[in-house]
């Protein structure tokens, strides 16, 4: 498969990182955006590889920014054969003391987690020659499963509902549009992750250990394959799937 473009928003989060890594070691160009400059500049010192990253500094969640960011692509170069919506919305995470968001967090949550990736998916399937041929929304265990209370010292603030639902829109919203692409030959999939290890505590890994068949968190050599497949050849004959990669957290 010769190098291809992919476009990851979200690409300074701890899954974007990983990815924009992975891909560009791969020799694949990275279309890195984020609405944080700085912290796309520390990713471009600390990833490395063959293939270029274009850093856009954006705010998706703008009335038109995802047709100003495909139009822009589109005059001023690369467009991106592969598309990951990432991003999420991690400015509203503190929740009142009662653990239930509010309505602005609702909305936020749901903008950019659903919304802004239909947007930005349409954009760069519409603008002239596109080059898109695959699309991975990146879900939650918690899209496909409810929160078990048992993992968390405080489980309505540390589980926040409207990340679950947001993600539950997403999976479904995953089908919609690989039934609305197909004609187009895009093919739309979504990669829902259980639990990475990274900033939680030895307590929290040993409970959440003990809730899964594989009995571990996910590192972050975990998360690239899935997203690997499914924008290869290989999985072309894969479309409006949910794939789970969670050590087993919903088999049982």
């Amino acid at each position: 498969m010769s190098p291809q473009t992919i476009l990851i928003t979200g690409a300074t989060g701890k899954i974007g990182q990983c990815l924009t890594r992975h891909f560009r070691t791969k020799g694949w160009d990275v279309i890195a955006v984020s609405r944080n400059a700085g912290r796309l500049d520390t990713l471009e010192r600390e990833s490395h590889g063959q293939g270029a990253l274009h850093k856009i500094d954006i705010d998706l969640t703008g009335e038109s920014a995802a047709v100003q960011l495909a139009t822009h692509l589109s005059s001023q170069g690369p467009l991106p054969h592969h598309l990951i919506n990432n991003a999420r919305d991690i400015t509203n995470l503190k929740l009142p003391a009662s653990g239930h968001p509010n309505r602005v967090q609702w909305r936020q949550e749901f903008e950019l987690g659903v919304v802004v990736a239909h947007d930005l998916t349409f954009a760069l399937a519409e603008v002239a020659q596109s080059r898109l041929r695959s699309v991975v929304n990146v879900g939650s265990i918690y899209g496909v499963v409810a929160m078990n209370p048992r993992l968390y010292n405080d489980p309505a603030r540390e589980a926040p509902i409207h990340y679950g639902v947001t993600k539950a829109a997403l999976i479904h919203m995953t089908k919609e549009l690989a039934v609305r692409l197909a004609a187009r030959g895009i093919r739309v999939n979504c990669v829902s992750y259980g639990g990475v290890a990274g900033r939680a505590n030895e307590e929290f890994r040993e409970r959440y250990a003990a809730s899964v068949p594989a009995g571990t968190m996910l590192d972050e050599h975990d998360i690239p394959g899935a997203i690997d497949f499914l924008t290869s050849p290989s999985a072309s004959g894969i479309t409006g799937h949910n794939l789970l990669v969670d050590g087993g957290w919903t088999a049982w």
